[in-house]
């Protein structure tokens, strides 16, 4: 007999009061908008999404700077989920479904092996339930991101924030299949309209962006955490910091890739390979290099011969005219006089 069928009624009026108080309503200031990518184009980092109309830019709902083709989920994060858990049980655990070789949690990966997913089980007043993780192929600190969001999905099995479940099901059904997270969460209202009432310092901003157009390579990256003190300090507010620091990192590239143009005017890979995709065949031509019919070409013939199953035939003497010497040493296979 199960152990929740060996308790007396007493004790099991207790815990289903425990298990109700997990459904109890979040406060307003604890939910957050979460954007949504819904285009798949806009959604894989790896592509540029070419539609004009979808190009990132400012949501006035969530604050976040997104694609404009993405649908808003209400959110509760990690820290109030756990809050909400210790409070009714200040003993309950998760632990992953399965472990690697080397005992950390097993994780569903992409195909470049980037971790996407995983599987938990949670455990609360006794109970356990299992919880799945998700994250984009391309997020920074992953694993914690998976962590706290198969928490969250954990505890929703349990109630937690189910409501903020229900009203985005039923705004649209298609929520649980969005393509993508935008990547953060939106700020709550309570703190938007704090972000609001920031007065912008003008003079700073126009300060930190002639600093910030004559800076180098070795100064643009520190930047970034001037802005964030200068919002720390309420001297701008998030619209301006995010806007400031998506023009350090236009700044940063611009400047990373004009330090990899070779001596010969051709820009370059990180690899010190010439950045094909980013020249014509004539400035190729022009520099010495091997156009791109030539490159195929010579790629195929190498292919051909390096797979040749035949023996390479071998000439005992270089053939009249061609541009190398005749080798000094006995020809293969020959006798040594």
């Amino acid at each position: 007999m199960s152990e929740a069928f060996a308790m007396s009624a007493e004790e099991r009026d207790r815990l289903l009061a425990q298990l109700h108080d997990l459904r109890k309503p979040f406060r307003e200031e604890q939910i957050g908008k979460l954007p949504r990518v819904t285009c798949k184009e806009c959604a894989d980092f790896r592509t540029h999404c070419p539609k004009p109309d979808h190009q990132k830019r400012r949501c006035p709902e969530c604050q976040a700077w997104v694609s404009p083709k993405h649908i808003h989920i209400d959110y509760v994060g990690h820290a109030d989920v756990v809050e909400r858990l210790l409070e009714t049980d200040p003993f309950w655990t998760w632990e992953p479904f399965a472990l690697d070789e080397d005992g950390t949690p097993k994780l569903d990966t992409d195909e470049f092996g980037r971790p996407v997913g995983m599987w938990i089980r949670l455990t609360v007043l006794g109970v356990t339930r299992p919880g799945y993780g998700s994250c984009p192929s391309n997020q920074s600190d992953a694993v914690k991101v998976l962590i706290g969001d198969a928490i969250r999905n954990g505890a929703q099995r349990f109630g937690v924030a189910l409501a903020q479940w229900q009203k985005g099901d039923r705004s649209n059904p298609a929520a649980e299949n969005v393509v993508a997270d935008a990547g953060q969460r939106a700020m709550p209202p309570q703190q938007r309209a704090a972000d609001a009432a920031v007065v912008v310092d003008e003079n700073w901003v126009g300060v930190f962006e002639k600093r910030l157009a004559e800076s180098t390579l070795d100064t643009v990256h520190r930047f970034r955490q001037d802005v964030v003190d200068a919002m720390r300090q309420r001297t701008i507010n998030s619209v301006t910091a995010n806007r400031l620091l998506e023009a350090v990192k236009e700044r940063a590239d611009a400047l990373d890739e004009q330090s990899r143009i070779g001596p010969d005017g051709l820009p370059r890979n990180k690899d010190g390979t010439v950045a094909r995709s980013k020249v014509t065949d004539e400035q190729l031509a022009a520099a010495g290099h091997m156009t791109g019919p030539e490159k195929r070409a010579h790629n195929a013939l190498v292919k051909e011969v390096t797979s040749s199953p035949r023996k390479a035939d071998r000439l005992r003497a270089v053939p009249t005219g061609e541009p190398w010497t005749q080798p000094s040493g006995p020809a293969p296979g020959g006798d040594v006089a």
